[in-house]
């Protein structure tokens, strides 16, 4: 299948098929699928300057509907969200510390480093803050590793 659409280089492409006997794909927005089909096309990933810029520079309108923060001092998730207490959300952030977790990011960021002195904890700037792997037996999981067991453990916390 060829499309005659120019497209630059190492350009993530969704293409759309009418038929499928159809032997023409048509380049369509990445957000088509979802949008048009309903159906699940993956997740966004974004990088932020600073955790602050996290929460204030959401793509969406109204920001987040939940936040999650993930720590290796957070709730082990069946405590944090019981099988019998779905969540309702629209936009969900789920955010991943480096190496030295998010406490460091947030004790490193200008806004959220002046909130760190005068008492608050990391831990109070999210929903929920969740262990996605208690007992890992590691100082730290890479975050490659803890996006795919964060996501696939936090699958059952939807409603829909």
């Amino acid at each position: 299948m060829w499309i005659e659409d120019e497209i630059p280089p190492n350009t993530r492409v969704t293409l759309k098929l009418e038929s499928p006997e159809s032997t023409q794909p048509t380049p369509v927005h990445p957000h088509a699928p979802r949008t048009e089909g309903g159906y699940y096309w993956g997740y966004s990933v974004r990088q932020a300057d600073c955790l602050s810029s996290v929460f204030t520079e959401s793509p969406f309108e109204d920001g987040y509907d939940v936040s999650i923060g993930t720590s290796e001092r957070g709730q082990p998730l069946h405590r944090a969200f019981p099988p019998a207490k779905p969540l309702n959300f629209k936009h969900l952030l789920v955010v991943f510390g480096g190496p030295r977790g998010i406490e460091y990011a947030a004790a490193n960021d200008e806004e959220l480093g002046k909130l760190m002195e005068s008492g608050t904890k990391t831990r109070e700037m999210f929903d929920h803050w969740i262990n996605v792997l208690p007992e890992q037996g590691s100082r730290t999981i890479r975050t490659d590793e803890a996006l795919y067991i964060a996501m696939s453990l936090l699958s059952h916390i939807t409603s829909t």
